[in-house]
């Protein structure tokens, strides 16, 4: 079974080799970790810890009278140090190797993506407090800030213990290259849990449905038997059930409201286009929306970064 951010979603095979999970040792982080290290255990990938501190100016400004700055950054790395010590003692007592422990000084956002390129990862894995409301809104996240700037395949586990694995995957599906592609990444963790994945699209106009007046399917039923071809080529693909849905409608609001009501939890799966932050703040965008409203896992697929010419 394999998994891979590098190939087309129309592979037969998609490897998961690298896995990167960054920790704080908070409860949310050591689910994020537990997640991480279950996907290294059953797909074979290389699993590496990072953590990243940070000397704001008041705290640096505020101990300065005490203890030299170098000293000062020395205490923090040694505290990360110690962190990831005992990260990688808890994940390798559950029979998962740690492939690299990485402490950096910086915000985590700039750390996680330094490491990830460095270690060229497939798969980033954070926790997530789910800050809401105005909070959200003003100050964001450390997981919404890796989600919009590492530009890989990013897996936001929340939901507390019970969040990881998955009893369902759900995945975005707009006909998009980056959809295909997070739609082939999700099929893949899907397969190496033994459950089904659910492609979803969603047509803004309920005017779509019903027949043409000489009996053939509408624009509707044309867009779903496109999909059910779709679901179809990834089941053969990655060898687990990938059913197909329409809906009409806002795609957040849709993807949504598939989680809700289900036993088990689910794990949601979009492509970004990777707007800007003035657009996302203006317009918002589908992976925002549901990382701020959803409480389920989310997986955020960007599109492949292809060199300049």
């Amino acid at each position: 079974m394999a998994l891979s951010s590098r190939e087309a979603p129309t592979s037969p095979r998609f490897t998961l080799r690298t896995i990167l999970v960054a920790t704080d040792g908070t409860p949310e982080a050591h689910v994020a970790v537990d997640a991480a290290a279950d996907l290294a255990k059953r797909s074979g990938a290389a699993l590496h810890l990072m953590n990243a501190f940070h000397l704001a100016p008041a705290v640096a400004y505020g101990y300065s009278a005490y203890i030299g700055p170098e000293d000062l950054s020395g205490a923090f790395e040694w505290d990360s140090r110690t962190l990831l010590d005992a990260e990688k003692a808890r994940v390798e007592a559950r029979g998962v190797t740690v492939s690299g422990t990485y402490s950096e000084q910086g915000p985590v956002f700039d750390a996680v993506s330094d490491i990830a390129g460095a270690v060229d990862a497939d798969l980033i894995v954070v926790g997530s407090r789910e800050l809401s409301g105005l909070k959200a809104l003003l100050v964001g996240s450390a997981s919404a800030h890796v989600l919009h700037s590492a530009h890989r395949p990013v897996l936001i586990v929340r939901g507390g213990p019970e969040c990881w694995p998955p009893a369902q995957v759900i995945a975005g599906y707009d006909r998009s290259e980056v959809s295909a592609r997070a739609a082939g990444i999700a099929a893949a963790i899907a397969c190496l849990y033994g459950v089904t994945m659910t492609m979803v699209e969603v047509v803004a106009d309920a005017a779509m449905e019903g027949e043409q007046p000489s009996g053939e399917p509408g624009a509707l039923g044309l867009e779903h038997s496109r999909l059910d071809e779709e679901a179809e080529r990834l089941t053969e693909a990655v060898g687990t059930p990938v059913v197909a849905t329409l809906a009409v409608g806002d795609p957040a609001d849709a993807m949504l409201a598939r989680t809700q009501g289900r036993q088990g939890s689910s794990l949601v799966a979009v492509g970004t286009r990777g707007l800007g932050p003035v657009r996302r703040f203006l317009l918002g965008s589908v992976s925002t929306r549901i990382l701020h409203s959803g409480h389920s896992p989310l997986l955020v697929v960007p599109p492949v970064r292809r060199p300049a010419p």
